[in-house]
């Protein structure tokens, strides 16, 4: 699971295209942040980040001897804070998404390429009782964008090569605002969420050893929440803006144990923007570590893994987040048909 500039969830996974046969594919995420600061004089911040939990689902399947077809249910982008304590006590900012992928691939021997439209759904709504009680309530928006693919395999040391790109996709969504010194303001937030690409790798480096990895770079400096009565509220900023594009590293070691058993470990990495931090975005970059098993019967496949994510250090307002974390867990149930 990539966390990519603090809004990625599901990491635009693709791969269940580059399989054989008829699939599904279920995966279940909960995410467990612990996430605390420290104001001067030592006082705490409280809790600032929700725990959240999505699911993704994926069905594939051929429709002949070299074309594929296949369909995506994810939770793409997403964000939670919910201050307890302190300064910003009372200040909450949820954005949602949910993303429907329909995704064709065509297989030249060793190379495939793939590609479809995506149906994406976004909403937002905020409350910040320091601009003068303001509070922001969306309706979801969906629109269109799409994906590219392609893909080398050398089947003999079980080797894929799969770039992935998805395009940035524009919303027009829907809002009413609220704060202490004007009425409601029915308006339109236009925003969009970013273009991003994926590089997937694996090899086998020894017999029943699979060295595997993502680099994943998202393009954050697209996405701009800017809502018009907020930019004129007292505190006259914008509600969540990006300084920088962020780029994301994983790298893992699989071994199969058995016929049945197999597990791996692996390592992420996401440097930080190293600027001062807002209420809305209270950690800056990671490092993360993962354990998984995997158990694989005739059809009938599950994985169970875990992560616990270093959470990096920011300052937000005289408040020092630091030593925090995050515990991922997940279950991932795939049946061949």
């Amino acid at each position: 699971m990539a966390q990519a500039g603090g809004f990625d969830r599901s990491g635009q996974d693709t791969s269940i295209i580059l399989k054989e046969g008829s699939l599904l594919e279920i995966t279940s995420v909960s995410v467990n942040p612990n996430v605390t600061g420290t104001y001067t004089g030592a006082a705490s911040s409280g809790e600032v980040s929700p725990n959240f939990s999505f699911t993704t689902f994926g069905f594939r399947t051929n429709v002949s001897e070299n074309m594929s077809i296949a369909i995506i249910q994810d939770t793409p982008f997403g964000g939670d804070v919910d201050w307890t304590a302190g300064t910003y006590v009372g200040t909450k900012a949820k954005v949602e998404s949910s993303a429907t992928t329909l995704l064709a691939s065509y297989d030249l021997d060793n190379v495939t390429i793939y590609g479809g439209l995506k149906n994406q759904s976004l909403s937002a709504s905020a409350s910040v009782p320091l601009a003068a009680a303001y509070t922001i309530t969306s309706t979801a928006d969906s629109s269109l964008g799409y994906v590219l693919g392609a893909a080398i395999e050398k089947p003999e040391i079980a080797m894929r090569v799969a770039l992935t790109y998805h395009s940035k996709i524009n919303h027009e969504v829907a809002i009413v605002e609220n704060h202490a010194y004007t009425t409601a303001t029915s308006s339109t937030l236009s925003t969009t969420t970013p273009e991003s690409v994926n590089l997937d790798f694996q090899t086998g480096i020894a017999e029943n050893t699979l060295l595997f990895g993502t680099v994943r770079q998202v393009k954050w400096t697209q996405m701009e929440l800017i809502p018009a009565v907020y930019k004129a509220s007292p505190i006259g900023k914008d509600l969540k803006t990006f300084s920088s594009d962020v780029t994301t590293y994983s790298l893992g070691l699989g071994r199969k144990f058995t016929d049945q058993w197999s597990g791996a470990v692996t390592y992420g990495t996401e440097a930080a923007e190293g600027v001062v931090g807002g209420p809305l975005g209270p950690t800056d970059g990671y490092n993360k570590m993962g354990l998984g098993v995997t158990y694989t019967g005739e059809q009938a496949t599950v994985t169970l893994g875990v992560q616990k994510i270093n959470n990096g250090d920011i300052s937000i307002a005289g408040i020092e987040m630091a030593n925090n974390t995050t515990l991922v867990t997940a279950v991932k149930f795939s049946y061949k048909f």
